[in-house]
């Protein structure tokens, strides 16, 4: 605690911040404008300049560590709270901070007189006054002549040190372009000051295109990968990562290739160099930035490798002229098995590459546990050889036998020579499977001479194309054509066979009985010892199907398999084709996205088979309204697209959008149920909504749900005022997300009165928000964004929450207010928490309950019938009364509006604006009086603008108005004032 003998100065509170879930305040001084930051630390709250003093930023948002030091987010200097002297302590009291460590401001006060001195004694001291400030002004005059000519001598000892300097930096800049080193020097944010030629000659670019850039720019990847590795920088640090890795280890050295910093692909040494690193202090100890300095290691770095390769190549050479004067494989290991030296017959036998050999551990691995080895099992083990001979056959799994044979070595090792059998092998099987093989094969195959005449078939031709093998051959191969594929296509395959390759392909043929069918054939070049052609093999498979099921297939992927109707994949495809169409031939198309109207009533009390029905119906007639050239698509849900192609005016796509409102508008027959629905369309044209199918589908959808916020069926076109408006609208919310924290909302209260007394029977209060960036926003704006956004329900808390406190507040001046209502919008009545947020709220302000009316439209009663009745029941338990709003432009049954627990009836403003002129509006209103006065409700009439419409309601004995005509919406102060006038 303060000591209370001292002083206390108050601060004044700002504004109050959360970051990162601690608590900062802005304050100034009272009757100073000196701002502060506020943190607390280890229960202590420490004031300290709001404005670094060296960079001139906000520390509001920087960070503090453990030890109470806050780090400047711009250079990463600290404050330390403990022991700055430009930070002290501050206590909270109330809406204030106190403090007795601020200096305060001395004032100095002029005694007056006493009132019973003469006047010449007042004169006496106006001279003596008057005396002492001629002799302060002479005073102030010589240190003025003084100053001016000290600043005049500083001039010039100034002018001649930056003559000195200019010459220093002349002379630095000859010697170190004499150099034969390469020279780059920074500041001490790391940006290049200064480059010496031999560095411009080794990077290829010159000083002016360094200057100012990073060092790190002329770093290899890898080399600055390792950098970044090796010297982890702190978050403050922004710096070059060359240069923190100076800074962290006081020093760099590594051995470097450069790059071309310039990113211009051109080619930059290739030498090595050895860079070093070192930081440049000031003669005050101040660190004023960076020296690299690189030296040219290529000559030294050239000789070692030379030397290195040298001496490997003498002893390969000498080994391999030894191994390579034997025609076996031949493979020498240690007496543990590891692989000492082997030659080429060796690696081909094995079939391993030479390079990848020389990587394999030894023996175990090469024999014993090879996988690709049949029975490794059967291999004598590596301790064997080491003291017998052995003999074996091994088989690879991919065919080859090798033949091998080992015998110890003098040196306590092995040598195992090796010899590839596999062709002697296979010729002594290769007829008799020969045969067999071709006889009993699920492949057809055929021969045929260089002419195409059929000299050999296979029994599978037969069970193919049903011809035997005495109708085959002496035929040409055609006898199987379709004649359904095009010349091109053995034009292609006879070039390609009689070129010496290999065709493959799928053919449609046909059977002797006439049947088509897919075959997969492949067919190649058999060639003679000179080779030359001597016949052709096809080899083919029945893939009829493989086909008819990759059609299917292709088809599911496609389509949506309700409708049967292209799916969003097709559509983007098409798109696509449209947009080279577009580009390519200045064709023009448009897009027209649609969504249902009123489809989740259809699912939702005829269920969704019936909901299926009518999209399968929808589908059939938008097929209907299309061209062939035009593509029709279910994109999910209750939402379709089309594509239509060629279009030459934006009358083509208005026409069809028509026609398609037209025909889904017209009923549909489901089971036993006539059905109506609407249809919302959005169109975008291209190219000039633009030329990529994400664009282009989010302008559509755009546009579609401006056509859906008309009342019925409807169309509309994207333009560049949608867009501006839809961003409009996503401003607004931006900003509506912050208008409670910057209290921007205000409520206003638009007066009630009984119509026969004339006296105020309440008010309702009306939400308002003046936006600080935005201006004023009207709540026709604003509301259906919060609706949409969920932000009603805090919207709706601020609203319900103030205007109680307005109540209570009244109250307790004893004043007597009527009842005051608040609206509800359609996603707080359906709210889980409304009963108990209403409870909540009137308990925290002590306001009875029937002081509070909820106002509630027709729509939104109806928007879940069965909920809204259970809610509503609710809060007239709670004993708040309830108004129905909007009456008659709704669609609900008198039964069900004369089950719900309303106490007043609104008739809609727009049976009032019209009740001088409309029969058929006096009418209404007539009748909906009459049935509040059955139900016992009470009728109130809004938007009652002038005297006339008054006195008609009067006599149609309606019970309460309020309107322009009464009073506007006014402000709490001006409400109490016309409720005293009302009195």
């Amino acid at each position: 605690m303060f000591a209370p003998e001292k002083q206390m100065t108050r601060l004044v509170i700002e504004r109050e911040v959360n970051i990162q879930g601690h608590i900062r305040w802005v304050a100034h001084p009272e009757h100073k404008k000196n701002r502060l930051l506020i943190i607390e630390h280890q229960k202590k709250l420490y004031a300290l300049p709001l404005y670094c003093q060296h960079a001139h930023v906000s520390l509001l948002e920087a960070k503090m560590d453990d030890n109470g030091k806050v780090i400047c987010p711009k250079h990463g200097l600290t404050t330390d709270l403990k022991t700055n002297p430009e930070v002290f302590t501050v206590e909270r009291q109330g809406d204030f901070f106190v403090t007795n460590t601020l200096p305060l401001i001395e004032t100095k006060t002029v005694e007056t007189c006493e009132e019973d001195l003469d006047h010449q004694t007042e004169l006496d001291v106006l001279k003596t006054v008057n005396s002492a400030l001629q002799k302060k002004v002479l005073s102030n005059l010589e240190s003025m002549d003084s100053m001016l000519s000290e600043v005049e001598h500083k001039k010039v000892e100034l002018e001649a040190n930056n003559q000195h300097l200019l010459s220093v930096n002349q002379l630095i800049d000859s010697i170190t372009n004499t150099m034969e080193e390469f020279l780059v020097v920074t500041d001490n944010q790391g940006r290049i000051t200064r480059v010496n030629r031999y560095a411009e000659s080794i990077l290829n670019v010159k000083a002016k295109e360094l200057i100012g850039s990073s060092p790190d720019n002329f770093l290899r990847d890898e080399t600055l990968t390792e950098i970044i590795e090796r010297f982890p920088a702190k978050n403050w640090d922004q710096r070059p990562y060359l240069y923190r890795a100076v800074y962290s280890n006081d020093g760099f050295e590594q051995e470097i290739r450069f790059r071309d910093p310039t990113g211009r692909h051109k080619d930059v040494s290739q030498k090595y160099f050895l860079l070093k690193g070192t930081l440049i202090y000031g003669s005050a100890g101040k660190e004023e930035g960076l020296i690299l300095s690189a030296t040219d290691i290529s000559v030294v770095k050239a000789k070692e490798k030379q030397k290195r390769q040298a001496d490997i190549e003498k002893h390969l050479q000498l080994l391999q002229s030894t191994l390579s004067t034997i025609s076996q494989g031949v493979a020498m290991f240690s007496g543990i098995g590891d692989l000492q030296t082997f030659n080429e017959s060796f690696t081909t036998n094995i079939n391993v590459d030479s390079d990848i050999l020389a990587q394999i551990p030894g023996y175990e691995v090469l024999f014993s546990n090879n996988q690709e080895i049949l029975d490794p099992q059967q291999i004598p083990p590596c301790q064997k050889l080491i003291s017998d001979k052995y003999q074996w056959v091994q088989t690879f799994k991919d065919g080859r036998i090798i033949e091998c044979e080992s015998a110890p070595t003098p040196t306590g090792g092995f040598v195992v020579t090796t010899r590839d059998i596999t062709q002697s092998r296979k010729n002594e099987e290769h007829i008799r499977l020969l045969s067999t093989t071709v006889e009993q094969s699920s492949s057809e195959v055929v021969i045929t001479d260089t002419e195409g005449t059929i000299v050999y078939v296979n029994p599978m031709f037969t069970e193919n194309t049903g011809y035997s093998a005495e109708e085959a051959i002496g035929k040409k191969s055609n006898i199987v054509q379709s004649g359904e594929m095009p010349a091109e296509f053995y034009k292609e395959l006879w070039s390609t066979i009689k070129a010496s390759n290999r065709w493959k392909g799928e053919i449609l043929n046909r059977k002797k009985s006439g049947e088509k069918f897919w075959q997969s054939m492949s067919v190649t070049p058999i060639l003679d010892n000179n080779g030359d052609i001597s016949h052709y093999l096809s080899l083919k498979a029945d893939i009829t199907k493989q086909k008819r099921a990759e059609k299917r297939l292709r088809y599911q992927a496609e389509h949506d398999l309700l409708t049967n109707l292209p799916n969003r994949s097709v559509l983007l495809h098409q798109l696509e084709d449209s947009i080279v169409d577009a580009r390519e031939n200045h064709k023009a198309s448009a897009v027209l996205f649609m969504d249902l109207d009123n489809f989740k009533d259809v699912n939702d009390t005829l269920g969704h088979l019936s909901g299926d029905i009518l999209l399968k119906l929808v589908a059939r007639r938008l097929q209907l309204c299309t061209k062939s050239t035009d593509l029709v698509a279910r994109l999910g849900g209750d939402e379709f697209a089309i594509v239509q192609n060629d279009i030459t005016c934006l009358d083509d796509p208005k026409h069809l959008a028509q026609q398609i409102i037209s025909s889904i508008t017209r009923p549909f027959k489901v089971d036993d149920h006539l059905l109506h629905i609407g249809i919302s369309i959005g169109i975008t044209l291209l190219p000039s909504d633009g030329l990529d199918t994400g664009i282009l589908l989010q302008n559509a959808d755009m546009a579609m749900y401006e056509a859906k916020g008309v009342s019925g069926s409807h169309y509309h076109f994207f333009d560049l005022e949608l867009q501006k408006s839809i961003q409009y609208k996503r401003t607004i919310e931006t900003h509506l997300h912050h208008a409670i924290e910057y209290d921007e909302l205000s409520l206003l209260f638009q007066p009630k009165i009984d119509i026969q007394t004339g006296l105020v029977v309440g008010a309702e209060a009306l939400l308002r928000w003046q936006s600080k960036e935005l201006g004023n926003i009207s709540p026709a704006e604003f509301i259906p964004i919060a609706e949409r956004s969920g932000l009603i329900i805090k919207l709706g808390s601020w609203v319900l929450d103030n205007t109680l406190k307005h109540i209570a507040a009244w109250s307790q001046s004893n004043i007597t207010v009527p009842k005051i209502a608040v609206n509800l919008s359609t996603i707080q009545l359906l709210d889980a928490n409304l009963i108990l947020d209403i409870e909540t709220a009137l308990s925290t302000h002590q306001v009875p309950a029937h002081k509070l009316e909820l106002e509630i439209t027709e729509t939104a009663a109806m928007s879940d019938p069965e909920l809204s009745q259970v809610q509503l029941e609710a809060i007239k338990n709670t004993g708040v009364s309830i108004a129905l709003d909007d009456f008659g432009t709704g669609y609900s049954s008198l039964s069900y509006l004369a089950s719900l627990p309303v106490d007043r009836i609104k008739i809609d403003r727009s049976f009032v604006n019209d009740i001088q002129f409309s029969s058929q509006s006096k009418a209404i209103i007539e009748s909906i009086i009459h049935l509040g006065n059955i139900m016992g409700k009470i009728v109130i009439a809004e938007g009652v603008e002038e005297k006339e419409q008054l006195c008609l309601l009067q006599d149609l004995g309606c019970h309460e108005v309020q309107g322009y005509y009464i009073s506007k919406p006014i402000t709490a102060d001006q409400f109490i004032h016309f409720l005293n006038n009302k009195k």
